[in-house]
């Protein structure tokens, strides 16, 4: 959930590739995506994010977009009422 919430705030992200987070994370879009255990990618991203503050706005821009447009309350629960009523009509 932090990356979401981080990625809604217009924050830049970089996490590993584990779990979810890449389902969570555009790749070079609205963050970063390392290997896991791997430190010396992690430090990269992270000086990169340090040199160029001017890209900031643009990458926590598409992060902000990423999560509009797939994690937002109402979308996500217009989805859930079509799951629930496509079930209801193949069941009878």
């Amino acid at each position: 959930m932090v990356l979401l919430e981080a990625q809604a705030y217009g924050l830049p992200v970089v996490a590993t590739n584990h779990s979810a987070f890449p389902e969570t994370v555009l790749d070079r879009v609205s963050g970063f995506l390392v290997p896991e255990r791997d430190i010396d990618a992690l430090a990269e991203r992270l000086e990169y994010l340090i040199a160029n503050p001017q890209n900031w706005p643009q990458i926590g821009k598409s992060g902000r977009q990423h999560v509009e447009q797939h994690y937002n309350i109402k979308v996500l629960n217009q989805r859930l009422a079509q799951i629930y009523h496509k079930l209801t009509l193949t069941s009878v």
